[in-house]
């Protein structure tokens, strides 16, 4: 009588490899399209806290909110230079420090306003040097 030998053999050992294999290229892509969506939908939640804030900054200084110009069309735009940055809102209390150190690529961008004779428009604007993470 012959004893049979406990194992798997090459080509079973290769089939699952082959199988896993096939598994990983299917999942891969999925996955990093649901990272990067996320971070996307993160980065546009962070706009809107921003763009929030700028809001509340712009309505509690609305009698003395500093003019800067008036271009062609009658708009008006508001702010330091015609923009309200992150560390302004900041230092104003409107915005928490947290936001910025977790988010530091957002140092650069800032939020400007502009009004017509009916209402305020804020333009969330990036900075050209988005990559001030350390």
């Amino acid at each position: 009588m012959q004893v049979k030998e406990k194992g798997f053999t090459l080509i079973e050992l290769v089939g699952v490899v082959v199988i896993l294999a096939i598994i990983a290229l299917v999942v891969f892509p999925a996955t990093l399209n649901v990272l990067n969506q996320g971070q996307t939908n993160v980065d546009n939640s962070i706009k809107d806290l921003v763009i929030t804030a700028a809001n509340e900054y712009v309505g509690d200084r609305i009698n003395n909110f500093p003019k800067q110009l008036e271009n062609k069309t009658g708009e008006r735009s508001y702010g330091s230079k015609g923009k309200i940055t992150p560390q302004m809102l900041v230092q104003n209390g409107y915005l928490e420090q947290s936001v910025i150190d977790e988010n530091c690529e957002i140092q650069d961008d800032y939020v400007t306003v502009t009004s017509n004779t009916q209402k305020y428009i804020f333009e969330y604007v990036e900075g050209t040097a988005n990559n001030a993470c350390d």
